[in-house]
């Protein structure tokens, strides 16, 4: 769970980040005394690591725009899906050990015009990716280029729903949404709907290998006590940060498990202690899919030792 401190406004929101250790803020744009925006720079000249997300009934793309010049860790807009910002603070917070004394802010910003894109079509079973980009833009909606294939524009119907990604300097952002308008004229587009939530994805330190071996797990309180019992999992990726695992039990995101796995091809036989990311069904219905942050890990690393990338 979490531990939740409120306040009413933005010199109360100031005021307890300058006397607080918080490992995130959820903060609105619309706030008395001081505004979210003012409020958010002074929070960031307090701490420029501490994530923040930021929610609205605003959408004003300058506001948004703002408040990325500040590093915001997410966006949400009002009203919003409460397991999806549940979520993002889960992710969020969990993240915030990998990210401190590796901010930096990058130039870019969410929906410039030209910036590139990718659409993704999530319409049936099999779920295609194009490369586009922003053509223009207005408070609620994003006008943008056409997917084609083999030189042929995709005909896209109203109502499809669309994954668009916009990578940025700092991290791959991405959202949720669907096609409001299509227009065939000579610059063929598409217009879809701002989202509600906004997913920030920070780039990875390691590279991941797909790698399926035999993983044994039990809780433990910290990171030099042993488990009482194990349990068995799969892996289904793993790197010298971290493992996705498949099993059959549910953990909680900060709860500290002691792993050790099979040897493989690319590494020895290891061992961890790793806490919990998030733990969610699988997408196919075969158990728990659970993403796990080394916080120690030993044995022969073979070539996740090696290897690293800024993906």
């Amino acid at each position: 769970g979490f531990s939740v401190v409120a306040v009413h406004d933005g010199e109360q929101a100031i005021e307890k980040v300058r006397k607080s250790d918080f490992d995130v803020v959820l903060l609105d744009l619309i706030l008395p005394k001081v505004d979210g925006l003012s409020a958010l720079a002074t929070i960031r000249s307090l701490d420029k690591d501490l994530p923040v997300i930021v929610m609205t009934a605003c959408e004003s793309p300058e506001a948004l725009e703002i408040a990325r010049s500040h590093g915001v860790a997410g966006y949400i807009n009002k009203p919003f899906d409460l397991d999806s910002l549940v979520e993002m603070v889960c992710a969020t917070s969990c993240a915030l050990s990998e990210r401190r004394d590796k901010y930096a802010a990058g130039t870019s910003v969410l929906f410039a015009k030209n910036q590139p894109i990718t659409i993704e079509l999530l319409n049936g079973r099999v779920h295609e990716s194009f490369s586009s980009r922003i053509e223009n833009r207005d408070e609620h909606t994003l006008t943008v280029l056409a997917p084609t294939a083999d030189g042929c524009v995709i005909n896209v119907l109203p109502r499809t729903s669309v994954r668009i990604g916009l990578p940025a300097n700092d991290a791959y952002y991405s959202f949720n949404s669907y096609v409001l308008a299509a227009n065939f004229d000579e610059t063929p587009t598409l217009v879809v709907g701002k989202p509600s939530v906004i997913y920030r994805t920070q780039r990875r330190q390691h590279t991941r290998h797909k790698v399926a071996v035999d993983v044994r797990l039990g809780m433990v309180d910290d990171e030099t006590s042993k488990p009482e019992s194990l349990y068995e999992a799969v892996s289904c990726d793993i790197s010298a940060g971290g493992i996705r695992i498949i099993s059959a039990k549910r953990l909680e995101p900060g709860d500290l498990v002691y792993l050790e796995t099979d040897s493989s091809d690319l590494f020895g036989r290891l061992t961890a202690v790793a806490e919990v990311l998030r733990s969610k069904e699988s997408s196919s219905g075969e158990g728990i899919d659970t993403a796990l942050r080394f916080k120690k890990l030993e044995g022969d690393l073979g070539m996740l030792g090696q290897e690293s990338s800024d993906l």
